[in-house]
């Protein structure tokens, strides 16, 4: 299977928590890394060992350069679609338990997605791309223009009804197979609020649709797709505390597709078991700084 992933590419500029404050200088760590929520799911498939093709935006410039030399080295093919300039954002962190706020510089692609998607048996598209309406009206073309029929699509921090209304559109027009969003997200496409993931989940699954709903550290639900009932899952306990809680929703969606997307349409029992290694997947990523950082190696280096 060749799953194309559609989203950003970012270089992450993550800035730890400040020294004493003053007028002038003040200490703080920082590091640079890659990120961007297409690029964190891509590069975790491909570790997975699944073959993987990176849609994104990338420019010509030093942003673009960097990004280019660490994609070339993770085992994915990158279609790289011209752009005024490379997407950067920058990381704050504060607190105990990896609170983050992002600043970013988000630059949309142009180019001809439809090729880009050629031979690729599944899509995921990340939401970040169709809170607008021209650019999510570009994606649900060129998937139409692909026929392919496996789609999923990850939450996009929609900043309020009128992004969430693109993104319900465009979700619907696509026909994602799988949904998985944040419950603050669930709630804004399902129209009100929700007070669980358990609640939420039913109400965005259909009998094509699977809708997994996160919540942190209270864990996860599933329903929809003919599985039966509504799935929960806890959240993963880890050793090591939380640092830096960046990417770690990426992490739990690569893991999530490398377990469904091959064996769609999956039974109620191989959900639950990718939940289960979703839910670890995503809670390892917090331990580390740097949003394709994994805990098994230094969180230091570049891309590790």
């Amino acid at each position: 299977m060749l799953i194309a992933v559609v989203g950003d590419s970012t270089l992450d500029v993550t800035v730890g928590a400040p020294g004493p404050m003053s007028s002038g200088d003040a200490q703080a760590r920082i590091t640079v890394g890659p990120g961007g929520q297409g690029a964190n799911v891509a590069v975790r498939l491909a570790r997975a060992r699944v073959g993987v093709r990176l849609v994104t935006a990338l420019a010509d410039d030093p942003p673009g350069k960097v990004l280019r030399e660490h994609l070339e080295g993770e085992s994915l093919e990158v279609v790289a679609l011209p752009a005024s300039r490379t997407s950067v954002v920058v990381v704050l962190l504060w607190g105990s338990r990896g609170e983050r706020m992002m600043l970013s510089d988000r630059v949309s692609a142009d180019g001809d997605l439809a090729t880009a998607l050629a031979g690729c048996d599944w899509v995921h598209v990340s939401g970040y791309l169709l809170r607008n309406p021209a650019e999510a009206e570009r994606v649900i073309t060129a998937i139409h223009a692909a026929a392919i029929d496996g789609v999923s699509v990850a939450g996009g921090s929609f900043a309020g009804w009128a992004d969430a209304a693109s993104a319900r559109d465009a979700i619907a027009e696509i026909g994602a197979r799988i949904l998985i969003v944040s419950l603050e997200e669930a709630g804004l496409l399902a129209g009100g609020p929700t007070r669980t993931a358990e609640e939420a989940a039913p109400a965005l699954g259909s009998a094509e649709r699977l809708a997994v709903v996160t919540d942190g550290e209270r864990g996860s639900a599933a329903a929809g797709a003919s599985i039966g009932r509504t799935l929960v899952q806890e959240a993963a306990a880890n050793r090591r505390p939380t640092v830096d809680t960046t990417g770690a929703g990426d992490a739990f969606t690569a893991s999530l597709l490398a377990s469904l997307a091959p064996t769609w349409p999956p039974g109620a029992e191989a959900v639950a078991a990718a939940l289960e290694r979703a839910s670890a997947a995503g809670a390892a990523a917090t331990t580390v700084i740097g949003a394709q950082s994994t805990a098994d190696t230094d969180p230091e280096r570049f891309g590790a």
